[in-house]
């Protein structure tokens, strides 16, 4: 189940928000272009292509129903083991358009990375 609808109850549900695990290279330049908008000084794409193609399934964006299916956010993180063998992650990026700001997308984003890195 890598799509899901706010009418879908569980962590991390918005109106009219609809979430969805990174799929392919395709979405690269989308979410390097959201989240670099808000950095002074920009990633390069080793650090991106280290995270999401590393850890997929904790790559995560937001798509705006109400804008036609709009880009609207993304949260990108990791998980791992530690010496100690604890299993740990790793949020390394977030970002959520001025657009829909304050309606629970970023929340909902970590909620959503949280709840798979717990499997």
């Amino acid at each position: 189940a890598a799509m899901a609808t706010a009418a879908e109850a569980g962590p991390g549900a918005v109106r009219g928000v609809r979430f969805a695990q990174f799929k392919d290279e395709n979405e690269l330049p989308r979410i390097i272009k959201m989240i670099d908008k808000d950095l002074s000084e920009p990633y390069s794409i080793y650090t991106y292509r280290y995270f999401i193609l590393g850890w997929p399934q904790l790559c995560i964006s937001a798509f705006d129903d109400e804008q036609d299916g709009k880009f609207v956010g993304v949260v990108v993180c990791k998980a791992d083991h530690t010496r100690r063998d604890k299993y740990r992650g790793y949020i390394a990026m977030l970002a959520v358009d001025n657009s829909v700001r304050r309606r629970g997308i970023g929340s909902a984003l970590v909620g959503r990375a949280g709840a798979e890195m717990e499997g």
